[in-house]
């Protein structure tokens, strides 16, 4: 039973906040005092299943909205997953990881450029930044007209709407990160 009272307490409280409900105005709309309100978030009432009724009604959630616990999603998955992406550049291989998505304004990949593999990138779209993270090895990235050596245990932050250019003038496979980030 207590799973049942800390899960409501957690949701209880995320919610009312959530939407910006005070106590009261919660009690208003659900017809439950503000007192057990505030007993309920803070887990030290075991409210009957007709309160917790009253309360998703109130609130226009389903009942079980209220009492599961949030799920952690975990993904496991090995770095070279899917397919290396195309690229004109033999000895340079750039895995998805992440994609895009409305909550996540960002994809990544990983990356191995082998010694001497050069690869000139397109500008990007204008809100583009980039951010490589070295792993192993060193890469001389080119923005616009500068030269940038990043080596392992350091990383780069650009805006990537201009041409720019990855080069690996070590003599060891490179091994990234790379994020490609967008702002509104």
């Amino acid at each position: 039973m207590e799973y049942l009272s800390n899960a409501l307490a957690t949701n209880l409280k995320k919610i009312r906040e959530e939407r910006g409900l005070s106590l009261d105005k919660l009690s208003d709309m659900t017809g439950v005092s503000k007192s057990m309100l505030r007993q309920i978030e803070i887990g030290q009432s075991n409210p009957t299943i007709n309160t917790i009724w009253k309360i998703a009604n109130g609130l226009r959630l389903p009942f079980t909205a209220l009492i599961e616990k949030e799920r952690v999603e975990v993904t496991l998955r090995p770095l070279k997953e899917n397919e290396p992406l195309p690229t004109t550049a033999k000895g340079y291989r750039i895995y998805p990881l992440m994609s895009f998505t409305p909550e996540r304004p960002f994809e990544s990949y990983y990356l191995e450029v082998d010694p001497g593999t050069v690869l000139s990138a397109e500008p990007h779209q204008a809100n583009a930044e980039e951010q490589v993270l070295m792993m192993q090895g060193q890469l001389k990235i080119s923005v616009q007209d500068s030269d940038y050596t990043v080596e392992q245990g350091n990383f780069i932050d650009f805006q990537a709407n201009c041409d720019h250019r990855y080069e690996n003038t070590g003599e060891e496979m490179v091994i990234a990160i790379m994020f490609i980030s967008y702002s509104p």
